[in-house]
């Protein structure tokens, strides 16, 4: 019996303490909701200041990744295409890989076939090429992207243009992994 009594009593105790503490903290949130009003202000440019900041390391961060692309097109092109095609061009990397593209692409039928099924010109590794084919087609989705972000700077809408830069980057990726199988390819691993 004590112990039942004691029970309840201690529930009723700890109810009591619930509800009177339980006013308080709502005093406490009021009191604190309007300091974040009074500096409102403040943080919202605190938090534009960061997106600014996300934006400009993402935006180095994206061009460091398409200077790897690069090194890497400069790498695979000549192991990919005849050199009689003079389709490599070292200083213009992305030119480089869009004359690949059009260059496999000159047989496609396009409503037909896959590229995987299409009747490719000589090429010197055609599982490379399609893999390189298909980071080309990565990278111009990115494009889109990098547009949006510059426009949203122009508005001063850092958390826009990080958001597109953000985008930019994940084809950079598919792009970049992409690229590097096939350069495994041409190297025979």
């Amino acid at each position: 019996m004590k112990t039942n009594g004691t029970k309840t009593i201690f529930l009723l105790l700890t109810l009591a303490a619930f509800l009177c503490f339980a006013g308080n903290v709502t005093a406490a949130e009021e009191s604190s909701k309007a300091k974040v009003k009074q500096n409102d202000d403040t943080i919202g440019t605190a938090a534009e200041e960061d997106y600014k900041a996300n934006y400009q390391a993402k935006v180095k961060q994206n061009d460091g990744t398409i200077a790897i692309i690069a090194g890497v097109i400069n790498y695979v092109c000549p192991k990919i295409v005849p050199a009689s095609t003079k389709i490599c061009n070292a200083d213009k990397p992305v030119e480089s890989a869009v004359g690949i593209q059009k260059y496999m692409e000159q047989n496609w039928d396009k409503e037909e076939d896959d590229i995987e099924d299409a009747k490719m010109p000589e090429l010197l590794n055609k599982k490379a090429a399609l893999q390189f084919w298909d980071a080309v087609e990565q990278f111009k989705l990115h494009y889109p992207y990098r547009e949006k972000a510059k426009k949203a700077t122009e508005k001063e809408d850092w958390y826009n243009a990080f958001l597109n830069e953000e985008m930019a980057w994940q084809y950079l990726v598919k792009c970049a992994s992409r690229g590097i199988f096939a350069k495994k390819i041409v190297d025979g691993e």
